[in-house]
């Protein structure tokens, strides 16, 4: 299983969301570009209609995200991860 990411890790403003991350097989998230259109349909599924569209309209805009703001993404992850030792 891999982090799949519904709009590509190359938009700042979606990277770390975590409704765009979800778990995918290898073969979707590689070998099939992400599976995109499944993944959205998915996604408007389990979080209400609209969301994949919300996401890619998020993934558009300017974003910058600050140094001590991805450290703190790296502390909440890193305590996350801890959860599963």
């Amino acid at each position: 299983m891999q982090n799949g990411h519904f709009q590509s890790r190359t938009y700042y403003a979606t990277r770390w969301n975590e409704i765009n991350c979800q778990v995918q097989c290898v073969a979707c998230n590689m070998f099939k570009q992400g599976n995109q259109y499944i993944f959205g349909k998915n996604l408007d599924s389990k979080y209400g209609d609209g969301t994949a569209h919300e996401l890619y309209m998020k993934a558009k805009m300017i974003t910058k995200i600050t140094t001590p703001e991805i450290k703190e993404m790296i502390e909440k992850y890193a305590a996350l991860v801890k959860e599963f030792d």
